[in-house]
């Protein structure tokens, strides 16, 4: 999990260097969302111990990036994550909460966002 991590956050450094050399004004740090709660406490809290020598090589990228204020890491609960619907054998009852909001989003889609 901490290599995926590390590839997220150098495709997060990508995509906003290239943002900026397009001249879109970036607002604040990019989220990164995570279920591997032990991963996200690793790399979001500064003085958490580096277990393993190939966890602590990949994860100083992105402890880099969360120090310096470009990214924020976040835990999200496995039951909650939309990721893991397509991932895992789920019951129909147990995902629809999550499910509905994705396959019957309402609202007009030619609004503009607000900011």
């Amino acid at each position: 999990m901490c290599v995926a991590a590390c590839t997220a956050t150098e495709q997060i450094l990508d995509l906003r260097l290239t943002l900026c050399y397009l001249g879109v004004p970036l607002g604040g740090p990019s989220s990164m969302f995570g279920d591997n709660k032990s991963v996200v406490n690793m790399v979001s809290v500064p003085h958490s111990k580096l277990h393993k020598r190939h966890n602590a090589l990949s994860c100083h990228r992105t402890r880099e990036a969360v120090a310096a204020g470009i990214t924020q890491f976040h835990h999200i609960v496995g039951t909650t994550n939309p990721a893991d619907i397509l991932s895992k054998h789920w019951g129909h009852l147990s995902i629809w909460e999550t499910l509905r909001p994705l396959l019957f989003w309402r609202g007009d889609p030619k609004a503009t966002p607000t900011t």
